[in-house]
């Protein structure tokens, strides 16, 4: 129904605004992200956003998760594991332990882990502007993922049997 409703209004003329049309599109086609273990939903892909680490050994743009130029960043942490993030402005998670200043790989934010809240796996790290820095936002979520999927790819996993396609 809600589907419906959608598609009635962005191929009507009546009077919305081509800014509203697009707005209503925007959020349409977003996506919530789930973890891939449990698939319990941990973020909405409206939050996504850049925030670059000078750390990145490699930066790449793609489209995903219903939005178009979400920046993916390789990271590598003190022991040499690689880590494709993608930094959100609000995630679910249960941040593990006390805030990490050393090894961050955003200056000024100091990290902790961020896991499921559901079956505690790892779905990345929280960053955390500390007191006496002059950061714009105040704290944000670099999820890895290899830990999460978007709804749609999960949707499109689920096949339907022979017998309801006629």
């Amino acid at each position: 129904m809600f589907k419906y409703f959608i598609f009635l209004i962005l191929n009507t003329s009546f009077s919305l605004s081509t800014f509203a049309k697009q707005f209503i599109s925007q959020i349409y086609f977003l996506e919530l992200l789930l973890c891939r273990k449990c698939g319990a939903d941990v973020a909405d892909s409206y939050y996504l956003f850049n925030k670059p680490s000078p750390g990145a050994r490699k930066t790449d743009k793609q489209n995903m998760f219903g939005k178009q130029n979400v920046t993916i960043q390789t990271l590598v942490n003190p022991f040499g594991v690689k880590f494709e993030i993608v930094t959100i402005e609000k995630a679910r998670c249960d941040n593990i332990g006390p805030p990490q200043g050393a090894d961050s790989w955003f200056p000024g934010y100091a990290w902790r882990i961020c896991a499921c809240p559901h079956c505690g796996q790892q779905l990345g790290w929280t960053f955390e502007s500390g007191k006496n820095e002059n950061n714009s936002i105040n704290s944000f979520h670099g999820l890895i993922l290899n830990n999460v999927l978007g709804e749609n790819f999960t949707d499109s996993l689920i096949m339907m049997p022979k017998v309801y396609k006629m």
